[in-house]
């Protein structure tokens, strides 16, 4: 049996991050396979990485909410992005690490309301750019 984005997507619903890493960890596929379905996600590893780094990879690639690039999020007005995280439900370390590409880091009463939080940020960014564009 291969592995899919479906059947991964449904073993992080299921068992969840841990959970799929552990199960992947015991199961009967080959480092050939992971592989493999690393680079239909377009993981790009080098040719040692351990096993337990590529399902590493993997389950994290396949648990990514976001699927719009940076610039995409940077065009949306902050009421569009609370919109967009309310229905895509990213996880708190998807948000972090794109808040951390744009070199912004929440302190500690940012994180209680980090989609609030991370939605602002980035449409100020996109909005700086804009006007830096336009000039």
């Amino acid at each position: 049996m291969s592995l899919s984005r479906d059947k991964i997507h449904m073993l992080i619903e299921w068992l969840g991050e841990d959970g799929t890493r552990s199960g992947l960890e015991r199961s009967f596929y080959s480092v050939k396979e992971l592989r493999s379905f690393a680079s239909e996600l377009n993981l790009n590893l080098p040719t040692k990485t351990p096993r337990k780094e590529i399902i590493s990879a993997i389950v994290s690639k396949s648990s990514q909410k976001i699927d719009k690039t940076i610039q995409e999020l940077l065009s949306m007005s902050s009421s569009e992005l609370l919109s967009y995280f309310d229905k895509v439900r990213p996880s708190k370390e998807e948000l972090l690490s794109i808040l951390g590409d744009l070199d912004f880091h929440p302190g500690g009463e940012a994180q209680k309301s980090l989609y609030k939080y991370a939605a602002r940020q980035i449409s100020e960014t996109g909005m700086f750019q804009r006007v830096a564009s336009d000039s």
